[in-house]
């Protein structure tokens, strides 16, 4: 009876145990995202969504980030389906926000940018959404000028958005760059940031679409650098960049 009993007290600590310990979603979704496997992100931002904890306002934009990030990925990968319904899921979370935050910057920024996602899925679509996308874009940067996440957002569809519709590489570039600076200065806004390396990679990739090469190089080098692992910018980024220089 006391081996029962002792048991019974084991398993319940072992039990307590495992579920005390929090995954650190913000280090796993990083990690993930340095050996390549922004994949495996549904089954971080679903225990995220499932999270008591993460119900508030920044929890809730917390996982619209890793949304934003998540289709992102399943659109440069070609599974346009996969990306369309984390696209809808995202979309209804932004909703709901939006009733509560309409003035929220990073909210608007990435707002603009998920709208960005749907009008390249459905490029008909461009004449109905590009001016609303635009206006939550502008919203963005004037509500959170000096957020480095904001300027990311905001310098996105600068960059991606043709000039007839408002867009601008070279503010998209010193957009960028500002972003990379005030991370830059504080360590905290580094630490398993994906959209820190992800940053890094964009400066990098809006100089070799300038055909400043050089400047590239040195933005893919310190990426290799900081995080050799990285295997985005070590076996594809830069060796295309090598290729180009080498013409």
């Amino acid at each position: 009876m006391k081996r029962i009993f002792l048991f019974a007290v084991l398993s319940f600590c072992m039990v307590s145990s495992i579920k005390s310990q929090q995954i650190d979603y913000k280090a796993t979704a990083f990690n993930l995202f340095l050996n390549g496997k922004i994949s495996q992100w549904p089954w971080i931002i679903n225990k995220m969504v499932a999270d008591p904890k993460m119900q508030d306002e920044n929890g809730q934009l917390e996982i619209l980030t890793y949304y934003y990030g998540l289709v992102g990925h399943l659109m440069d990968v070609g599974q346009k389906k996969q990306a369309s319904e984390s696209l809808r899921k995202a979309n209804e979370i932004a909703a709901r926000l939006y009733k509560n935050s309409p003035d929220n910057p990073l909210l608007l920024g990435l707002m603009s940018n998920l709208t960005g996602f749907q009008i390249a899925l459905s490029p008909l679509k461009a004449t109905t959404l590009a001016k609303g996308m635009m206006n939550k874009a502008k919203r963005s940067i004037a509500k959170g000028p000096n957020d480095p996440h904001v300027n990311i957002l905001y310098s996105n569809i600068l960059f991606y958005m043709p000039s007839m519709f408002g867009g601008d590489t070279d503010r998209a570039l010193l957009g960028y760059k500002k972003a990379l600076q005030t991370m830059e200065s504080n360590p905290e806004l580094k630490k398993n940031n994906w959209m820190y390396i992800q940053v890094m990679v964009t400066i990098g990739v809006v100089e070799e679409k300038r055909e400043n090469y050089m400047e590239a190089q040195k933005m893919y080098r310190k990426v290799l650098q900081l995080y050799p692992e990285y295997a985005h910018v070590k076996n594809v980024t830069y060796p295309r960049l090598l290729e180009k220089m080498k013409g």
